[in-house]
Protein backbone atom coordinates (compact mmCIF):
# COMPACT_ATOMS: atom_id res chain seq x y z
CA UNK A 1 0.00 0.00 0.00
CA UNK A 2 0.78 3.74 -0.51
CA UNK A 3 1.65 5.67 2.62
CA UNK A 4 -0.72 8.47 3.95
CA UNK A 5 -0.04 10.44 7.00
CA UNK A 6 -1.13 13.73 8.60
CA UNK A 7 1.81 14.71 11.08
CA UNK A 8 2.34 17.94 13.22
CA UNK A 9 4.84 20.28 11.58
CA UNK A 10 6.81 20.67 14.84
CA UNK A 11 6.78 16.40 15.79
CA UNK A 12 7.87 16.17 12.07
CA UNK A 13 10.78 18.94 12.51
CA UNK A 14 12.19 17.79 15.95
CA UNK A 15 12.92 14.25 14.61
CA UNK A 16 14.50 15.08 10.78
CA UNK A 17 16.32 17.60 13.03
CA UNK A 18 17.70 14.62 15.13
CA UNK A 19 18.28 12.56 12.44
CA UNK A 20 20.08 15.53 10.00
CA UNK A 21 23.90 14.36 11.28
CA UNK A 22 23.94 10.40 10.76
CA UNK A 23 22.33 10.19 6.99
CA UNK A 24 25.62 9.79 4.55
CA UNK A 25 26.87 13.05 3.16
CA UNK A 26 29.40 10.88 0.53
CA UNK A 27 29.43 7.61 -0.84
CA UNK A 28 28.44 5.20 -3.82
CA UNK A 29 25.02 4.06 -1.20
CA UNK A 30 22.27 6.47 -2.83
CA UNK A 31 19.56 5.40 -0.34
CA UNK A 32 22.26 6.34 2.77
CA UNK A 33 21.35 10.13 2.56
CA UNK A 34 17.71 9.23 2.38
CA UNK A 35 15.01 9.28 5.56
CA UNK A 36 13.16 5.71 5.91
CA UNK A 37 9.21 6.66 6.70
CA UNK A 38 6.97 3.82 7.81
CA UNK A 39 3.89 3.36 10.04
CA UNK A 40 2.43 1.83 12.96
CA UNK A 41 -0.27 2.11 15.07
CA UNK A 42 -1.04 5.86 15.10
CA UNK A 43 3.15 6.05 14.92
CA UNK A 44 4.86 7.60 11.99
CA UNK A 45 8.83 6.07 12.40
CA UNK A 46 12.02 8.24 10.89
CA UNK A 47 14.95 6.23 10.67
CA UNK A 48 18.51 6.98 8.95
CA UNK A 49 21.91 4.92 8.87
CA UNK A 50 25.30 5.90 7.77
CA UNK A 51 26.32 1.71 8.48
CA UNK A 52 28.09 2.71 11.61
CA UNK A 53 25.35 4.48 13.31
CA UNK A 54 21.47 3.83 13.12
CA UNK A 55 18.63 6.02 14.74
CA UNK A 56 15.11 5.87 15.00
CA UNK A 57 12.44 8.31 16.01
CA UNK A 58 9.08 7.92 16.50
CA UNK A 59 6.55 10.11 16.23
CA UNK A 60 2.47 10.71 17.18
CA UNK A 61 0.47 10.93 13.51
CA UNK A 62 -3.01 9.99 12.01
CA UNK A 63 -2.10 7.33 9.42
CA UNK A 64 -4.50 7.23 7.02
CA UNK A 65 -2.88 4.31 4.67
CA UNK A 66 0.09 2.28 5.98
CA UNK A 67 3.19 1.67 4.37
CA UNK A 68 6.57 2.96 3.81
CA UNK A 69 8.84 4.75 1.75
CA UNK A 70 12.70 6.71 1.89
CA UNK A 71 12.73 10.29 0.88
CA UNK A 72 16.17 12.74 0.61
CA UNK A 73 16.35 13.74 4.42
CA UNK A 74 17.78 17.16 4.22
CA UNK A 75 15.61 18.10 1.16
CA UNK A 76 12.42 16.80 4.01
CA UNK A 77 13.99 18.70 6.86
CA UNK A 78 14.45 21.98 4.30
CA UNK A 79 11.08 21.66 3.22
CA UNK A 80 9.54 20.88 6.67
CA UNK A 81 11.92 23.98 8.13
CA UNK A 82 10.09 26.25 5.70
CA UNK A 83 6.42 25.49 6.22
CA UNK A 84 4.02 27.54 7.41
CA UNK A 85 1.64 24.93 8.32
CA UNK A 86 1.39 23.32 11.71
CA UNK A 87 0.96 19.98 9.93
CA UNK A 88 2.62 18.18 7.15
CA UNK A 89 0.34 15.66 4.54
CA UNK A 90 2.80 13.08 3.33
CA UNK A 91 1.17 11.35 0.43
CA UNK A 92 2.64 8.73 -1.75
CA UNK A 93 1.73 8.42 -5.48
CA UNK A 94 2.94 6.73 -8.57
CA UNK A 95 6.73 5.29 -9.07
CA UNK A 96 7.82 6.31 -5.27
CA UNK A 97 7.30 10.14 -6.31
CA UNK A 98 5.66 11.54 -2.81
CA UNK A 99 3.67 14.96 -2.10
CA UNK A 100 4.25 16.63 0.64
CA UNK A 101 1.25 19.60 1.26
CA UNK A 102 0.97 22.28 3.22
CA UNK A 103 -1.60 24.71 3.71
CA UNK A 104 -0.23 27.17 1.27
CA UNK A 105 1.02 24.25 -1.18
CA UNK A 106 2.17 20.66 -2.42
CA UNK A 107 5.94 20.25 -3.15
CA UNK A 108 6.72 16.49 -4.88
CA UNK A 109 9.74 14.88 -3.89
CA UNK A 110 11.08 11.86 -5.93
CA UNK A 111 11.47 8.66 -3.60
CA UNK A 112 13.13 5.76 -3.36
CA UNK A 113 11.28 2.28 -2.50
CA UNK A 114 12.11 1.22 1.08
CA UNK A 115 12.92 -2.35 0.45
CA UNK A 116 16.52 -0.76 -0.07
CA UNK A 117 17.20 0.58 2.99
CA UNK A 118 19.16 -1.27 4.91
CA UNK A 119 17.88 -3.18 7.62
CA UNK A 120 17.64 -1.80 11.50
CA UNK A 121 20.22 -3.64 13.87
CA UNK A 122 18.91 -6.20 16.18
CA UNK A 123 19.69 -6.28 19.57
CA UNK A 124 18.74 -8.41 22.78
CA UNK A 125 15.91 -6.37 25.26
CA UNK A 126 17.36 -8.54 27.46
CA UNK A 127 20.31 -6.31 27.54
CA UNK A 128 19.38 -3.00 28.45
CA UNK A 129 19.73 -1.68 31.89
CA UNK A 130 18.65 1.78 33.12
CA UNK A 131 20.73 4.75 33.57
CA UNK A 132 20.12 8.19 34.40
CA UNK A 133 20.30 10.44 31.57
CA UNK A 134 22.34 12.98 33.33
CA UNK A 135 25.16 10.26 34.12
CA UNK A 136 25.84 9.35 30.28
CA UNK A 137 25.78 12.75 29.44
CA UNK A 138 28.77 13.76 32.21
CA UNK A 139 30.71 10.95 30.93
CA UNK A 140 30.64 12.07 27.75
CA UNK A 141 31.03 15.66 28.08
CA UNK A 142 34.41 15.22 30.49
CA UNK A 143 35.98 13.15 27.75
CA UNK A 144 34.74 14.03 24.25
CA UNK A 145 36.92 17.02 24.22
CA UNK A 146 40.35 15.17 24.54
CA UNK A 147 39.52 12.35 21.69
CA UNK A 148 41.57 12.63 18.26
CA UNK A 149 39.99 13.38 15.05
CA UNK A 150 40.27 11.29 12.12
CA UNK A 151 43.97 11.18 10.29
CA UNK A 152 45.44 13.20 13.45
CA UNK A 153 46.43 10.29 15.20
CA UNK A 154 45.63 6.28 15.76
CA UNK A 155 42.36 5.33 14.72
CA UNK A 156 41.52 3.95 18.05
CA UNK A 157 41.94 7.26 19.76
CA UNK A 158 39.23 8.33 17.98
CA UNK A 159 37.07 6.33 20.07
CA UNK A 160 36.27 6.31 23.58
CA UNK A 161 36.77 3.52 25.48
CA UNK A 162 34.45 1.65 27.86
CA UNK A 163 35.47 0.34 30.84
CA UNK A 164 33.59 -1.62 34.20
CA UNK A 165 35.64 -0.67 36.99
CA UNK A 166 35.17 -1.76 41.24
CA UNK A 167 35.76 0.21 43.99
CA UNK A 168 34.92 -0.57 47.66
CA UNK A 169 32.42 -2.61 46.48
CA UNK A 170 30.51 -0.29 44.46
CA UNK A 171 30.53 -0.70 39.92
CA UNK A 172 31.25 2.19 38.19
CA UNK A 173 31.20 2.77 34.51
CA UNK A 174 34.16 4.63 32.69
CA UNK A 175 34.79 6.38 29.91
CA UNK A 176 38.56 6.82 28.94
CA UNK A 177 39.78 9.36 25.83
CA UNK A 178 43.26 10.32 24.83
CA UNK A 179 44.45 12.13 21.71
CA UNK A 180 48.06 10.92 22.11
CA UNK A 181 48.53 14.56 24.19
CA UNK A 182 46.33 14.23 26.74
CA UNK A 183 44.48 12.11 28.59
CA UNK A 184 40.39 12.17 30.11
CA UNK A 185 38.88 9.92 32.41
CA UNK A 186 35.23 9.82 34.12
CA UNK A 187 33.36 7.10 35.82
CA UNK A 188 30.04 7.12 37.21
CA UNK A 189 28.61 4.77 40.32
CA UNK A 190 26.13 1.87 38.40
CA UNK A 191 24.32 -0.53 39.90
CA UNK A 192 24.82 -4.02 39.84
CA UNK A 193 22.96 -4.75 36.09
CA UNK A 194 26.32 -3.47 35.07
CA UNK A 195 27.37 -7.08 34.90
CA UNK A 196 25.23 -7.10 31.79
CA UNK A 197 27.32 -4.59 29.94
CA UNK A 198 29.28 -6.72 27.27
CA UNK A 199 32.45 -4.64 28.34
CA UNK A 200 36.01 -6.24 27.37
CA UNK A 201 39.41 -4.21 27.24
CA UNK A 202 38.36 -3.19 23.93
CA UNK A 203 34.67 -1.59 24.01
CA UNK A 204 35.28 1.69 21.62
CA UNK A 205 32.29 3.64 20.35
CA UNK A 206 33.62 5.65 17.93
CA UNK A 207 33.56 9.57 17.80
CA UNK A 208 30.66 10.40 16.10
CA UNK A 209 28.64 8.12 18.10
CA UNK A 210 29.50 9.42 20.95
CA UNK A 211 28.42 13.07 20.19
CA UNK A 212 25.48 11.50 18.72
CA UNK A 213 24.59 9.80 22.44
CA UNK A 214 25.37 13.33 23.77
CA UNK A 215 22.45 14.74 21.21
CA UNK A 216 20.05 11.53 22.83
CA UNK A 217 20.13 12.37 26.01
CA UNK A 218 18.65 15.91 25.79
CA UNK A 219 15.65 16.17 27.14
CA UNK A 220 14.99 12.92 28.88
CA UNK A 221 15.49 12.00 32.58
CA UNK A 222 15.75 8.04 32.47
CA UNK A 223 17.08 5.82 29.54
CA UNK A 224 18.22 2.30 28.60
CA UNK A 225 21.36 1.30 27.78
CA UNK A 226 23.22 -1.59 26.31
CA UNK A 227 26.79 -2.59 25.35
CA UNK A 228 26.71 -5.47 23.60
CA UNK A 229 29.83 -7.59 21.20
CA UNK A 230 29.29 -5.16 18.38
CA UNK A 231 27.22 -2.75 19.34
CA UNK A 232 26.26 0.05 21.51
CA UNK A 233 22.47 0.78 22.42
CA UNK A 234 20.53 3.86 23.28
CA UNK A 235 16.94 3.86 24.06
CA UNK A 236 14.05 5.99 25.17
CA UNK A 237 10.55 5.97 25.20
CA UNK A 238 9.88 6.86 21.47
CA UNK A 239 13.85 6.72 19.92
CA UNK A 240 16.30 4.21 19.62
CA UNK A 241 20.17 4.72 19.04
CA UNK A 242 22.22 2.20 18.21
CA UNK A 243 26.12 2.43 17.31
CA UNK A 244 28.37 -0.23 15.80
CA UNK A 245 31.79 -0.25 17.76
CA UNK A 246 34.76 -0.03 16.87
CA UNK A 247 37.92 -2.37 16.02
CA UNK A 248 40.99 -2.35 17.88
CA UNK A 249 42.76 -1.71 20.37
CA UNK A 250 42.71 1.39 23.00
CA UNK A 251 46.63 2.17 24.73
CA UNK A 252 47.61 0.96 28.09
CA UNK A 253 46.69 4.30 29.98
CA UNK A 254 47.26 2.75 33.44
CA UNK A 255 51.28 3.35 33.51
CA UNK A 256 50.33 7.21 32.80
CA UNK A 257 47.94 7.55 35.76
CA UNK A 258 50.56 5.72 37.83
CA UNK A 259 53.18 7.67 37.66
CA UNK A 260 51.97 10.58 38.95
CA UNK A 261 53.39 12.00 42.19
CA UNK A 262 50.33 13.20 44.20
CA UNK A 263 52.71 14.33 46.78
CA UNK A 264 53.80 17.53 44.64
CA UNK A 265 50.78 19.44 43.82
CA UNK A 266 49.95 23.41 43.99
CA UNK A 267 46.02 24.33 44.64
CA UNK A 268 44.59 26.98 42.45
CA UNK A 269 41.21 28.89 41.91
CA UNK A 270 39.66 27.45 38.91
CA UNK A 271 38.60 30.61 37.35
CA UNK A 272 41.18 32.64 36.97
CA UNK A 273 43.44 29.78 35.89
CA UNK A 274 41.29 29.78 32.75
CA UNK A 275 40.98 33.27 32.11
CA UNK A 276 44.90 33.59 32.21
CA UNK A 277 44.88 30.53 29.78
CA UNK A 278 42.90 32.23 27.93
CA UNK A 279 44.34 35.66 27.66
CA UNK A 280 47.56 33.79 26.51
CA UNK A 281 46.48 31.95 23.99
CA UNK A 282 45.60 35.36 22.20
CA UNK A 283 49.47 35.47 22.01
CA UNK A 284 50.43 31.67 21.58
CA UNK A 285 52.07 31.08 18.15
CA UNK A 286 51.15 28.16 15.85
CA UNK A 287 48.73 25.65 16.18
CA UNK A 288 50.02 24.14 19.48
CA UNK A 289 48.82 27.19 21.81
CA UNK A 290 52.20 26.93 23.60
CA UNK A 291 51.96 28.42 27.00
CA UNK A 292 55.02 28.53 28.92
CA UNK A 293 54.01 27.96 32.36
CA UNK A 294 56.56 28.66 35.37
CA UNK A 295 55.96 27.49 39.09
CA UNK A 296 57.90 29.13 41.12
CA UNK A 297 57.89 30.37 45.32
CA UNK A 298 54.40 31.29 45.51
CA UNK A 299 53.51 31.74 42.20
CA UNK A 300 52.49 30.59 38.82
CA UNK A 301 54.19 32.54 35.82
CA UNK A 302 52.13 32.05 32.44
CA UNK A 303 54.10 33.21 29.18
CA UNK A 304 53.46 33.52 25.63
CA UNK A 305 54.61 34.86 22.29
CA UNK A 306 54.17 35.66 18.63
CA UNK A 307 57.03 36.59 16.50
CA UNK A 308 54.10 38.52 14.55
CA UNK A 309 51.90 39.66 17.72
CA UNK A 310 54.12 40.11 20.77
CA UNK A 311 54.35 38.74 23.94
CA UNK A 312 52.02 38.57 27.26
CA UNK A 313 53.25 37.53 30.11
CA UNK A 314 50.75 36.81 33.80
CA UNK A 315 50.97 36.38 37.68
CA UNK A 316 48.91 34.12 39.80
CA UNK A 317 49.64 33.53 43.33
CA UNK A 318 49.68 30.23 45.05
CA UNK A 319 51.03 28.55 48.22
CA UNK A 320 53.83 26.99 47.03
CA UNK A 321 57.93 26.40 48.37
CA UNK A 322 59.45 23.65 46.15
CA UNK A 323 61.76 23.97 43.29
CA UNK A 324 61.30 26.24 40.36
CA UNK A 325 59.90 24.62 37.25
CA UNK A 326 59.31 25.67 34.08
CA UNK A 327 57.28 23.44 31.20
CA UNK A 328 55.61 24.22 28.15
CA UNK A 329 51.75 23.34 27.40
CA UNK A 330 49.00 23.42 25.15
CA UNK A 331 46.84 26.27 26.68
CA UNK A 332 43.34 24.82 24.91
CA UNK A 333 43.74 21.93 27.08
CA UNK A 334 43.67 23.00 29.93
CA UNK A 335 41.12 25.05 29.28
CA UNK A 336 39.42 23.00 27.82
CA UNK A 337 39.38 20.90 30.92
CA UNK A 338 39.39 23.31 33.64
CA UNK A 339 35.62 24.20 31.55
CA UNK A 340 34.11 20.94 32.36
CA UNK A 341 35.19 20.92 36.13
CA UNK A 342 32.52 21.54 38.70
CA UNK A 343 35.02 23.11 41.11
CA UNK A 344 36.19 26.30 42.12
CA UNK A 345 39.53 25.14 43.37
CA UNK A 346 41.60 22.62 41.54
CA UNK A 347 44.86 20.60 42.15
CA UNK A 348 47.63 20.75 39.55
CA UNK A 349 49.60 17.86 40.09
CA UNK A 350 53.75 18.55 38.46
CA UNK A 351 56.50 16.56 39.68
CA UNK A 352 59.22 17.97 37.59
CA UNK A 353 60.41 20.16 34.26
CA UNK A 354 59.27 17.01 32.26
CA UNK A 355 56.93 15.35 33.89
CA UNK A 356 52.76 15.43 32.93
CA UNK A 357 50.17 17.56 34.99
CA UNK A 358 47.47 15.93 36.48
CA UNK A 359 44.50 17.41 37.37
CA UNK A 360 42.04 16.78 39.99
CA UNK A 361 39.31 18.46 42.08
CA UNK A 362 37.19 17.72 45.07
CA UNK A 363 34.25 18.19 43.62
CA UNK A 364 34.73 15.59 40.58
CA UNK A 365 36.39 13.02 42.52
CA UNK A 366 36.08 10.93 39.57
CA UNK A 367 37.17 13.20 36.92
CA UNK A 368 41.01 12.79 36.16
CA UNK A 369 43.14 15.12 33.77
CA UNK A 370 46.29 14.46 32.11
CA UNK A 371 48.20 16.99 29.91
CA UNK A 372 51.88 15.98 28.57
CA UNK A 373 54.16 19.21 28.50
CA UNK A 374 55.26 20.37 25.14
CA UNK A 375 59.19 21.14 23.72
CA UNK A 376 59.85 24.98 24.75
Amino acid sequence: MSIVVNIARDDLLQGLASLQNITAKKGTIAILANVLISTGNDVVELTCTDLEICLRCRLPAEVLSPGSITLPCKKLFEIVREAGSDHIHIEEKEKSWVQVSVETGDYNIAGMESDEFPNFPEYDAENLIKVQSADIKELIEKTIFSMANEGESQFTLTGVLVERKERDNVNFLRFVSSDGHRLSLMQVPMSEDIDKLHLTNTTLIPKKGVQEMRKFCEGVDELLFAIEEKQAILKSDSDILIIRLMNGDFPDYNPLVDVINHEKYVEIAKEPLIHAFRRMNLFAEDKFNIVQFSLQNNKIVLSSQSMDIGNAREEIEVEYSGDDMKLGFNGKYFIETLSVMKSDRVRLYISSNESPCMILSENDPEFISIIMPMHL
